[in-house]
């Protein structure tokens, strides 16, 4: 391997911006996903160079009519046409690294569709080939393969030779076959990095939601998450070579709900971690903290769209959860997949998340809020934007799953 190329961080400068258009039937029953990806679009248009890829005709058509109907300018944007089965560019897409000389490289590990499928599946094997294609789309034939599944998501760089991911999303979930030193080889040989900083489990808000109920009301109505991710995009960041942001769970809001009191618990562990880390100059890092959003409640109904495809994901194990508790007969309670740490840097913006609307508590407001100054505060000198992120959340996905950046080797 050429040791001259690295992984650059996303807060340096970036030249583009891949997207894929969802198709209408990834979507909740009051709320579009598209127009949150239409919000996206309009505050990183000029920002950089726009790629959305289309996967059928159908999306081209609708992607192109929707667009135009927010008065958006396409002839700003490229649009491609890959086959491709998953919607989370973040995740599947192209993974660009640099040697600072405008020479390119793409990384292409594995495919499970999140742990779900046989990563030899026709499914898998399309999903793979897309991020590919995307990286060849700009020119990039250098391609380094690695027979680790791996998810963009739960990948964050520092660009200076240190690599954050969750250890038990990467290892347990992904790679049970390889030990943890095998994992951390390879990935310090895939993406030259000297140190990687093992965070131990993502927040349980983007924990598996086929392990089981969130919570369990007091009526006995079981409330689900809405995610499979794990990744690490939802709870912690690196938004300077020498700068992490962590999500925290106040003491009070600990007492809420043991999904709360496990959350922190987690956090807290993710913090003593990061606290101890250093660069690879021995430096330690200055770590920020970012609010949890407010849990925000969905029911999914047998004819809604969203209801057979989060239930089709039980299908192996005869319709019941992990922890042995049936797919609930009739409507289904769900949290979003909400957070404020899902969020996009890009040159001269950042595109955070937003979640209130008339009739929610006043807390979601103040979270907003504070989760703004937050981003305002880490990253000065940059306009942050807040989109309403609830109709992509409610779908698994977000602002930073919506998209990936690939960074300019020029500086």
């Amino acid at each position: 391997m050429d040791n001259n190329f690295r992984y650059p961080g996303e807060f340096e400068k970036v030249s583009d911006v891949f997207m894929t258009w969802l198709p209408n039937y990834v979507s909740s029953p009051e709320y579009d996903s598209r127009e949150t990806c239409i919000a996206i679009i309009k505050v990183l248009v000029g920002k950089a160079k726009l790629h959305i890829n289309c996967a059928s005709d159908e999306s081209f058509d609708e992607c192109q009519n929707m667009l135009k109907k927010a008065k958006i300018d396409t002839s700003q944007i490229t649009f491609t046409r890959f086959n491709d089965t998953n919607f989370y560019v973040r995740d599947n897409g192209p993974s660009v690294m640099n040697d600072g000389h405008e020479h390119y490289r793409v990384i292409n590990p594995g495919w499970s569709y999140y742990g779900v499928w046989d990563p030899n599946s026709a499914s898998c094997k399309i999903a793979r080939q897309a991020g590919v294609h995307m990286a060849v789309s700009l020119n990039i034939f250098d391609i380094v393969n690695s027979p680790l599944i791996s998810e963009g998501g739960d990948r964050e760089f520092n660009g200076a030779g240190v690599m954050m991911c969750i250890e038990g999303t990467e290892v347990d979930k992904r790679n049970p076959k390889y030990t943890k030193k095998e994992v951390e080889e390879e990935y310090k040989r895939i993406y030259n990095v000297k140190k990687i900083i093992w965070l131990p489990k993502p927040i349980v808000e983007d924990d598996d939601y086929r392990n089981g109920p969130l919570e369990v009301k007091k009526d006995g109505t079981p409330v689900f998450g809405a995610s499979f991710a794990s990744h690490i995009d939802e709870m912690c960041r690196f938004i300077d070579k020498d700068k992490i942001l962590l999500a925290e769970v106040t003491e009070e809001e600990a007492t809420k709900s043991e999904a709360a009191k496990e959350t922190k618990n987690r956090l807290d562990a993710a913090y003593k971690i990061l606290k101890n880390s250093t660069d690879t100059n021995g430096n330690y890092f200055k770590i920020y903290r970012m609010p949890v959003a407010a849990p925000v409640e969905y029911v999914l109904k047998p004819n809604d769209l969203d209801y057979d495809l989060f239930k089709s994901f039980l299908k192996e194990n005869n319709y019941k959860f992990f922890d042995g508790t049936p797919w609930p007969n009739g409507p289904v309670h769900f949290y979003a997949a909400a957070g404020y740490c899902n969020f996009l840097i890009c040159n001269s913006v950042v595109v955070g998340q937003r979640y209130y609307h008339t009739g929610m508590s006043d807390i979601v407001k103040e979270k907003d809020e504070l989760a703004k100054r937050t981003l305002e505060e880490c990253f000065p000198g940059r306009k942050v934007t807040m989109v309403d992120a609830l109709p992509l959340n409610l779908s698994g996905g977000g602002v930073h799953c919506w998209t990936k950046e690939v960074v300019s080797a020029e500086k």
